[in-house]
């Protein structure tokens, strides 16, 4: 079609004139590249998009990260001009590294002020090189700066892996909630090597399987099959082998792709993706801001994010049943499946029920009253209409469904001998993956120079 050189507007019959303008949206599209052992080989898959080889780039990690992964990265980007920038990690109460409490407004405005004062152009690139928070970060950097350059994502953990670096959402978190300032935008590339999550404490190895199996417990019965079957015949040491971290990343990006491909199809590909997550989200941020329960907040510890949202899910199959629209044994099967792998699948002591509700406000699928996708069964969602997946659920109904979880966790807590010390999952105490250090302070990250 050749560009008019003109176009005329419209005068409707009350005398206001209208014209419009408009193009065909820039493609969202990723590659997804999956290998055990391709770190090290990273520099031989030219995921460097081809315009950015010439121009001043930046590699975003984390403290962690950057001992275990950033020389590797460096070396196998030898003779392109990068520059590293490295995001404090810090250990919450359960010495577990975190870098959580640095996704925000803060940092976010810190790397752009670097990134922006040592020069960039609009060929240049941010590569992540972390977990779920420092992919969501760059991101968010690489979609706002100079409104959009290159994106790689190179992801270290399970989370990463199975959740945040497999998606067009890129965000920081807000003081009042999770992931309330962001865009969509694409990574060029996506690499994972399974062999990374090595380093991971079972915790952090569970917080990614946690958003596998929320794709398993809302899509797939094999997805769920992958997952669980394995830990239960041969324990927790699944978690550190490879091959079954492979697959099962297979299996879940098998699952989700065409969510994200055939978005705009259907509301099921919005509903999916957030299965858990508007009960979950609050959950989790009341975790880390404890302040803002209404009672005694002594017990409350963060839960990262899988952990909150394998709560959320648990709490979201009693939402479904209360509203007639999975049965008991659907219920059941979130709670045994949940518990099976190690994850915790009741609301915390001591978080109100009313801070949760106000917190869920925050979602932004809250327009009145809580939006969610739910289960009829097991790998299967249920239809709201012909069309959607989308339940409007009422807040007495939220109300109820957080009261019969935590009735089955004062159930469970009084058929233990000493009920302050239920074990909601397994945590490892693995002093090489904590943090050093872990207290907060102005400077948030270094920055160093290869090319």
């Amino acid at each position: 079609m050749t560009q008019p050189e003109i176009v005329r507007g419209e005068v409707d019959e009350h005398g206001v004139y209208s014209n419009s303008f408009g193009r065909h949206a820039k493609p969202l599209h990723s590659d997804i590249l999956i290998k055990n052992g391709l770190l090290s080989m990273v520099g031989q898959h030219d995921i460097l998009p081809k315009q950015s080889r010439g121009a001043q780039n930046y590699l975003i990690t984390d403290a962690v990260c950057d001992d275990l992964f950033a020389d590797t990265v460096m070396i196998a980007a030898a003779g392109v001009k990068v520059s590293k920038l490295v995001v404090k990690s810090f250990s919450d109460e359960s010495s577990e590294s975190s870098t959580e409490p640095a996704k925000t407004r803060e940092v976010f405005n810190q790397l752009t002020d670097d990134i922006l004062a040592k020069g960039i152009t609009k060929h240049s690139c941010i590569i992540s090189l972390g977990g779920g928070v420092v992919n969501n970060m760059c991101g968010l950097l690489a979609a706002t700066l100079y409104r959009g350059i290159p994106l790689i994502h190179i992801t270290t953990t399970t989370m990463g892996a199975f959740d945040a670096a497999i998606d067009f959402k890129q965000a920081v978190n807000h003081p009042l909630g999770k992931n309330l300032l962001g865009a969509y935008y694409p990574a060029s590339k996506i690499v994972i090597d399974p062999e990374a999550f090595r380093p991971l404490s079972s915790r952090h190895a569970l917080n990614g399987i946690a958003e596998a199996l929320k794709h398993g417990l809302a899509q797939s019965q094999q997805l769920v099959d992958v997952i669980v079957k394995p830990i239960v015949e041969q324990g927790m040491d699944v978690l550190r082998d490879p091959e079954y971290l492979s697959a099962v990343c297979r299996e879940c990006v098998e699952t989700k792709v065409p969510t994200l491909t055939w978005y705009d199809e259907s509301d099921f590909n919005e509903m999916v993706p957030q299965y858990g997550h508007a009960i979950g989200h609050a959950i989790e941020h009341l975790s880390w801001h404890p302040a803002e329960c209404d009672e005694d907040v002594s017990s409350v510890a963060p839960l990262l994010h899988g952990e909150a949202v394998a709560v959320g899910m648990a709490v979201s199959a009693e939402v479904s049943f209360l509203m007639g629209l999975c049965d008991e044994k659907c219920v059941s099967e979130h709670y045994s499946t949940i518990q099976a792998v190690g994850l915790p699948a009741y609301v915390p002591a001591n978080m109100s029920i009313s801070a949760i509700i106000t917190k869920m406000g925050y979602d932004k699928h809250h327009v009145g009253v809580p939006s969610m996708g739910l289960c009829a069964a097991i790998g299967e969602m249920a239809k709201s209409s012909k069309t959607s997946f989308c339940w409007k659920v009422d807040i007495s109904t939220v109300e109820e469904a957080l009261k019969r979880n935590m009735a089955r966790r004062e159930q469970l807590s009084s058929s233990l001998e000493t009920p302050s010390t239920i074990s909601m999952f397994e945590l490892e105490a693995d002093q090489d993956n904590m943090v050093k250090g872990g207290a907060m302070s102005n400077s948030w990250y270094e920055c160093t120079c290869s090319g």
